[in-house]
């Protein structure tokens, strides 16, 4: 099977807080941050019109941890290399 491996730069979706109940200034203050950029390497498993799905590494059984980024969050999407197995 032929893999991409690609450079994806996308906005992730962010949760503030952890259990209990926030300090409304605090809350406000830190939903004034917008949202990080990530950077993700790897290869592409999945490439469909709503999202793709990338993993780290690649065996011929086995693969690592999968990453799904909807389309509406990529900003950058840059294909390093085109490869076979």
């Amino acid at each position: 099977m032929d893999y991409t491996i690609v450079e994806v730069l996308w906005v992730d979706a962010e949760t503030i807080g952890d259990t209990g109940w926030l300090d409304l200034t605090e809350a406000l203050e830190s939903a004034k941050v917008p949202p990080p950029i990530m950077r993700t390497v790897g290869y592409v498993l999945v490439d469909t019109i709503d999202y793709i799905a990338i993993t780290d590494s690649l065996g011929t059984k086995e693969c690592g941890h999968v990453t799904k980024v909807p389309r509406s969050m990529i900003r950058e999407y840059n294909e390093i290399r085109h490869m076979g197995q």
